[in-house]
């Protein structure tokens, strides 16, 4: 829990990495892509490698949220 609070949502360009992931998600078969471009540039950054796996996982959680709101809006026409 502790890791948690140090490298997940640790500074502005979190939110960036959370707003990329979900608007990744709208691209649906080309989001896969995207994961793995923003991943390696994660890795070439020289950072502390559990920064580089927390930047990942916000892009994981604004995708995830992502895929939830457009599972919402398919819903929504089919009411």
């Amino acid at each position: 829990m502790a890791l948690a609070k140090l490298y997940l949502f640790d500074d502005k360009r979190s939110i960036l990495h959370a707003v990329l992931g979900f608007f990744s998600a709208f691209l649906l078969g080309w989001s896969l892509l995207v994961l793995v471009i923003f991943t390696a540039y994660e890795v070439r950054e020289n950072e502390n490698p559990t920064a580089t796996l927390g930047d990942v996982v916000e892009f994981l959680i604004g995708y995830v949220y992502g895929l939830a709101f457009l599972v919402w809006l398919a819903l929504g026409f089919y009411i």
